[in-house]
């Protein structure tokens, strides 16, 4: 039997998984291997492709209704580090009962991924560009506040649309400071775009992180002569300063309070996600926190307090309700049997056209002086510490779930008050779409309740 095609499937989760699992699959790969082939056959000089892959399979009790932007990215990112990759078939490209695996839901509608949010303009299209620029690291790293971080790329050609040319490779490091974007590096680098297949960029790019807690993000992008972008991609690190209360570029002393530390809560349905690093409330209700501000030996004067939280509103799942029911994720989940979509403890929906909103309320002790309109409760690639932080590969806990930056000034009697008394009780109350805050290790942001006092 002669074979036009080497391929093989695959649904695997996890970066390290994944990238150990497709690098064997190449090394393996090579004419006269007996890897893949059977009954006696060796390997010519077939083209190796993946022929079936996705985000569904890979888990216990399989991925039920759940994030793929963030392993999709890195996946692809993977296919592309090989020379020996001649292409892919992802399944697929619209959810199908039991299999919530698409680019699109069932009807048609559009699921959000979130990529241009790390590197303007970026959709999936660029993950499939003929052109290509691998990052060679983990999707994300956690790493020390101003350290110098080596990152290798590589410059993969399937199409000679370029070749002959030099293209300019762009690179940003930026990150969010309290809702100020802010760049803390970049630079260009020129190259010769000669030829097939995939080549290392002659030497990694230094790159000197943020002196202060963040989420950085690493954007590229490579664009022609005329300025056209021909592809995008990132990365992207969890800084940290080593701080208790976190570190920031902004005037006064910070104090973080951890979202799990509430002295009470009134919701019907409470229970917390992400290693305790995010709490939820479903329906309506309220977190109470009693808070302490430093002393007057510690801090003289407080004259002005802000108040910054990460939330989003929190969709109440079945399992929510009356638990999960984990099943075996077999193959008659392809003939038609009842996923139960929302018992699956992997669930977590993927942003989309639908919306579940929430409003919230912030009092201190007990008067009102804010309020926030929550859009929605997303989970995809923003949610950046909510899958750095997962704590094992093949289980999901909220995975990819972030929120929304919620910031507001205390009034400036009620800031006198405060600096006489030095505690006061935060509450975050929720009507009736709920209520998820995310802390220093889940969602985008890298605190937990942050109180600014100058």
């Amino acid at each position: 039997m002669e074979s036009d095609l080497n391929s093989w499937h695959f649904y695997i989760n996890g970066y390290e998984q994944v990238r150990e699992h497709v690098t064997e699959i190449v090394e393996k790969t090579y004419p006269g291997s007996e890897f893949n082939y059977i009954g006696g056959n060796l390997q010519g000089d077939a083209p190796l492709i993946n022929s079936e892959c996705g985000n569904v399979w890979g888990f216990t009790s399989g991925a039920g209704d759940s994030d793929l932007a963030w392993h999709y990215r890195y996946m692809l990112n993977e296919f592309r580090r090989h020379d020996k990759m001649c292409g892919f078939v992802f399944t697929e490209f619209r959810d199908v009962t039991n299999e919530f695996n698409g680019y699109y839901r069932l009807d048609g509608t559009d699921k959000y991924f979130g990529y241009e949010e790390f590197v303007p303009g970026m959709s999936l299209a660029d993950l499939h560009a003929a052109d290509f620029i691998v990052i060679d690291a983990p999707p994300c790293q956690t790493v020390q506040a101003n350290a110098q971080v080596a990152v290798p790329l590589l410059r993969s050609s399937y199409s000679d649309q370029h070749h002959g040319q030099q293209l300019q490779l762009s690179y940003e490091l930026w990150f969010d400071n309290l809702g100020i974007r802010t760049v803390a590096d970049q630079g260009a680098i020129a190259l010769d775009w000669d030829g097939f297949g995939v080549t290392a960029i002659d030497a990694p790019i230094t790159i000197t992180m943020p002196n202060q807690d963040a989420v950085a993000v690493l954007a590229v992008t490579l664009k022609d002569a005329s300025g056209k972008a021909v592809t995008r991609n990132f990365i992207t690190f969890d800084v940290r300063s080593g701080s208790e209360d976190g570190v920031y570029d902004a005037e006064g002393r910070f104090v973080n309070v951890p979202v799990t530390a509430f002295a009470e809560h009134s919701f019907n349905y409470q229970w917390n996600a992400i290693q305790g690093y995010k709490t939820n409330g479903g329906g309506e209700g309220q977190f109470v926190y009693d808070i302490n501000l430093p002393s007057q030996a510690e801090q003289n004067v407080i004259h002005h307090v802000d108040i910054r939280f990460e939330a989003s509103a929190k969709r109440l799942l079945a399992r929510n309700i009356e638990g999960a029911t984990d099943r075996a994720h077999t193959i008659s989940f392809m003939h038609g049997a009842d996923a139960n979509v929302e018992r699956n403890s992997n669930t977590y929906y993927m942003t989309d056209e639908e919306r579940h909103e929430s409003r919230i309320h912030v009092l201190i002790d007990g008067e009102r002086i804010g309020s926030f309109l929550l859009p929605d409760n997303p989970a995809d690639s923003r949610g950046v510490l909510s899958w750095q932080y997962q704590e094992v590969y093949n289980k999901l806990d909220e995975a990819g779930s972030f929120g929304y930056l919620c910031s507001v000034t205390v009034p400036s009697r009620i800031a006198a008050k405060l600096d006489r008394s030095r505690s006061f009780k935060l509450t975050l109350e929720a009507e009736q779409g709920g209520l998820a805050l995310y802390g220093r290790n889940a969602g985008r942001y890298p605190f937990d309740v942050l109180l600014q006092l100058r």
